[in-house]
């Protein structure tokens, strides 16, 4: 007997080995075998009884290394056919997707991890000290808890040692997989929009994806947890998806809060342990509930009943480098494997899952209230143009923050643009401080001393001179938000401000402690990008500011206006969640383009239809389908030659096969060096998903014969959602 194994190479092919007699293997098993001169984990894809190739030359498996499968039939198959619609290896889907230990050919067993309950005999400890005394309440109240989750809601490893070694706390067994799970009342009933959506939802009884539009404060996430529990009373399990790692420590707190069981967390600041523990935790049932970012969304679950995916617009769910997968997309394919119900949930539904709504694919459910009184505020124009402004801010928008934080409440003030300026310039010249590998300019970083490029990662020293007249007058341009935080902590000392950033939460563990200390109230005047934009619940602010998002009003992305919407409605929905109206100022240098007056004078969803009729005109997505395929080289004559050559290929042999696919596009990237390498992209089009796969299917294996190709580097991007 024979075995078709996927190893990780990046090789578009499965690779047969002979199976030993006294091997038991199974399809969906972990195996080693010999690759070369090297042994490599491999996964077993399928079982049969003939080779085509010598079989006197076929090696055998060296080691089998699970008696049962780690991932079933259905997981399998959706596996399957994610590696054939993003055309990439079997190895990046069967192999790479696995957390890192099960890589290295690890037992598919849990790691010995430390579970605490409280002393049946124990008294509580001393009320001095009240970091103990908080664990102690926390364990009483939620019984044995691992202590990843521990360390994960703030308790430390000194203090749960302290109440080890003094007998208050000891390690209890591994929990057994427990189906049943109690539920904790909510503490407020549904108004009637989130009753009617929930009904709706429940009368669901197998495959069926429901897209949930709601503005924000609408109370999605409350429609989520009641929807949860039939599906968690039914003995199931249930997949959370989030965009951002930032919103796992919050959705983490409201489900553990609400749902008495086991939760896996799975995103990319857990170590090797955490996520080997998390991923076995769910793949055998014991987890009951699954929180993760789009690397989750292929986690095996045997009792799976319900994907719940939220921001289903963000961005973040695209892969954008290896596998360029969208967890969007493959959860909606998983669900239906399943025969399970998915909800997509957004306060800015994409204009992808929209239109599927448009069209009967999808149940489309719309909440238009908020769950509290007030309603979403609406945004401000300020006009800028002609107008002195201070650290990027008019003075007008430097009162409205002044008169917010007077009356103790919180202001966010949004900018999406990380550092201390954009650029250093010559005051004499002009000239700019540039990346010589990327031709784009340097960032400035006035904490580290650095100009950084934010496009390959290459820093420097400031430049002390001029490097064309030799000035030393060399001034920051712009103004990034290290330098608005800056500004802003001189102006209100006395509001605490705190940014929030890629720079400011590089260590673990740092952004879920400053988003506790905004929840607490420690500080009045949040500074931030993007991080700060989705999904956070602060019910003391009533105040945000937009800086600037201009740039994507003339953006060469044709979806540059689409996400500049959705980021602005996500940001104005911080401010007036809870019992105080909010107020959102928007500055700009164009209050009266007709993207921004379709915007704020009738909002997100006149804009959407504004957009998709546009789109329907142009042949753009998602009236249309696209792959983009990447090359890059360091000498831009070979890069040149070797596009001409892929285009006369796919015109010559491909497209006439191909009914309907297109060469949309053929051109230098946006950002045409990167890293020391020139960019190209060619973008093709079609109307068919299927003949477009097709068709891209044989381009990828007529460029992996031809010499030409090797020349340069590619890769292929289904659906592309960046053209960069």
């Amino acid at each position: 007997m024979f075995a078709q194994i996927a190893l990780g190479v990046p090789l578009r092919r499965l690779f047969d080995y002979k199976i030993p007699t006294h091997f038991n293997v199974k399809v969906g098993c972990r195996v080693e075998v010999p690759f070369g001169r090297q042994l490599l984990v491999g996964l077993v894809i399928a079982i049969k009884d003939h080779t085509d190739f010598d079989a006197a030359k076929v090696k055998e498996i060296k080691r089998l290394l699970d008696i049962t499968p780690i991932y079933n039939q259905q997981m399998l198959s959706t596996l399957a056919w994610l590696q054939s619609y993003y055309l990439c290896p079997p190895g990046e889907v069967f192999i790479n997707l696995l957390p890192k230990k099960l890589k290295e050919g690890a037992p598919a067993e849990l790691l010995s991890e430390p579970i605490w309950q409280v002393k049946e005999s124990a008294s509580e400890p001393s009320a001095r000290a009240f970091k103990q005394l908080a664990l102690y309440h926390f364990l009483k109240k939620t019984g044995a808890t691992t202590q990843s989750l521990l360390l994960q809601d703030g308790f430390s490893h000194t203090v749960i040692k302290q109440l080890a070694e003094k007998k208050i706390i000891e390690e209890a067994p591994l929990p057994p997989i427990c189906k049943s799970v109690a539920v904790e009342r909510p503490e407020y009933s549904l108004n009637p929009e989130q009753i009617e959506a929930l009904s709706q939802i429940n009368t669901l009884s197998q495959f069926a994806v429901v897209l949930l539009e709601g503005v924000t404060g609408s109370g999605k996430t409350e429609v989520y947890m009641q929807a949860m529990q039939d599906v968690l009373a039914r003995g199931e399990q249930v997949l959370i998806l989030v965009p951002e790692i930032g919103l796992t420590p919050q959705t983490l707190q409201r489900f553990q809060s609400r749902f008495k069981c086991q939760i896996s967390v799975l995103h990319s600041e857990l170590n090797d342990s955490e996520r080997h523990n998390a991923w076995l935790k769910a793949a055998i049932g014991i987890s009951r509930i699954i929180i993760g970012t789009r690397s989750a969304v292929m986690v095996p679950a045997p009792d799976l009943g319900l994907i719940i995916l939220d921001e289903e617009h963000d961005a973040s769910y695209k892969q954008q480098d290896g596998l360029r997968y969208n967890a969007r997309d493959v959860a909606i394919k998983r669900a239906s494997a399943e025969a399970c119900k998915i909800i997509l949930g957004s306060a800015t539904p994409s204009l992808e899952s929209l239109l599927n709504a448009k069209q009967g694919k999808y149940l489309h459910l719309q909440m238009k209230k908020r769950a509290q009184a007030h309603p979403p505020p609406m945004p401000q124009l300020i006009d800028i143009k002609h107008q002195p402004l201070q650290a990027g801010l008019a003075y007008g928008v430097v009162q409205a923050i002044e008169h917010h934080l007077n009356k103790k409440q919180q202001v966010l003030v949004f900018l999406n643009r990380r550092g201390f300026s954009p650029a250093l310039i010559c005051h004499e010249c002009g000239w700019v401080a540039e990346c010589k590998r990327c031709d784009k300019h340097f960032t400035y970083h006035k904490n580290l001393q650095q100009v950084v490029c934010h496009h390959c990662g290459a820093f420097d020293r400031p430049p002390a001179q001029c490097a064309e007249c030799g000035s030393s007058q060399i001034v920051d341009w712009g103004v990034g938000t290290e330098q608005l935080a800056d500004w802003l902590e001189s102006r209100f000392p006395e509001a605490n401000a705190i940014r929030i950033d890629r720079d400011s939460v590089r260590r673990k563990g740092a952004l879920e402690n400053k988003l506790a200390a905004i929840q607490k109230g420690e500080h009045q005047l949040l500074i931030g990008t993007q991080m700060l934009a989705k999904g956070h619940h602060f019910p003391n602010l009533t105040l945000t500011v937009v800086v600037n998002l201009d740039s994507a009003l003339y953006s060469t992305d044709f979806r540059a206006v689409e996400k500049m919407a959705q980021l602005l409605v996500q940001v104005a929905g911080r401010a007036g969640r809870a019992d105080k109206p909010g107020q959102v100022i928007l500055q700009t240098h164009f209050p009266e383009h007709p993207y921004l007056q379709t915007l704020i004078g009738k909002g997100y969803s006149e804009l959407q239809d504004l957009l998709l009729t546009e789109r329907q005109a142009s042949l753009l997505p998602p009236y249309r389908f696209w792959c983009l395929v990447r090359m890059e080289c360091q000498h831009s004559e070979k890069l040149l030659a070797c596009i001409e050559q892929t285009e006369a290929l796919f015109n010559q042999q491909i497209s006439v096969h191909y009914q309907g696919v297109e060469l949309f596009a053929s051109m230098p990237a946006p950002q045409e060096k990167r890293a020391g390498r020139f960019r190209y992209l060619m973008i093709f089009s079609a109307k068919q998903r299927s003949m477009l796969n097709a068709a891209m299917r044989q381009l990828v294996l007529s460029l992996e014969q031809n010499k030409f190709a090797q020349a340069v580097r590619w890769s292929i991007d289904i659906d592309p959602q960046e053209l960069n």
